[in-house]
């Protein structure tokens, strides 16, 4: 689940080396990067105002301390990933970005990112396998806790099947990963997060 800073609150969030993170509120946040100087105070600049959706500060090849702080009405939630995506207090319940595409190949990997998406696509010429993304890339890319689960679908684009397979490690499939053999056919997955570096898919419809 996503970090949530009540109205008027604030945090300071350590951004780990390569990680970014994402700021989301229908209201209104203020976003500032604390520096530590030599024989100076720590001081800390505003680098951004988030109002009514998410904003992404990053990627800090050298990690970063961040303060977020809820400045409007409503309450502000945050993530820190690699590519992080805000998914907890969205109205409507599902915002959704431009759908993830994987190309067509004879070797098919979807990306956290992809999953996090909520809909990845492919136009394949063949019947294709898609792998998952590892336990270990999935809990690099957002703070999932135990039992964190969320819902993404996949749609062949062809008239060739797509079908969702284990990862190298850390990500198993339960149930049938295959979409029908028919354009515009989809099939829908539940994932959960179920030890460190450890998830399961599961097929729901």
């Amino acid at each position: 689940m996503s970090n949530v800073i009540a109205v008027n609150g604030r945090a300071t969030v350590i951004v780990p080396a390569g990680d970014s993170i994402a700021v989301f509120t229908q209201g209104q946040a203020q976003v500032s990067r604390t520096l530590g100087f030599p024989n100076y105070p720590d001081q800390t600049t505003l680098i951004g105002t988030v109002t009514n959706g998410q904003t992404v500060f990053g990627s800090y090849a050298s990690g970063a301390t961040i303060v977020v702080e809820a400045v409007g009405a409503l309450p502000v939630y945050y993530e820190v990933g690699v590519s992080p995506i805000v998914q907890q207090g969205r109205i409507p319940a599902f915002t959704q970005v431009t759908p993830a595409v994987i190309a067509d190949g004879g070797s098919m990997v979807a990306t956290a990112a992809d999953l996090l998406n909520g809909i990845v696509t492919a136009t394949p010429t063949a019947g294709r396998n898609i792998a998952l993304p590892t336990g270990a890339n999935m809990d690099l890319a957002s703070e999932f806790a135990v039992n964190d689960s969320f819902e993404w679908s996949v749609i062949t684009l062809a008239a060739f099947a797509l079908t969702i397979t284990n990862a190298a490690s850390g990500h198993t499939l339960v149930g049938s990963g295959a979409t029908a053999a028919t354009s515009g056919s989809a099939a829908r997955f539940r994932t959960r997060k179920t030890a460190a570096d450890t998830f399961v898919t599961y097929r729901v419809a």
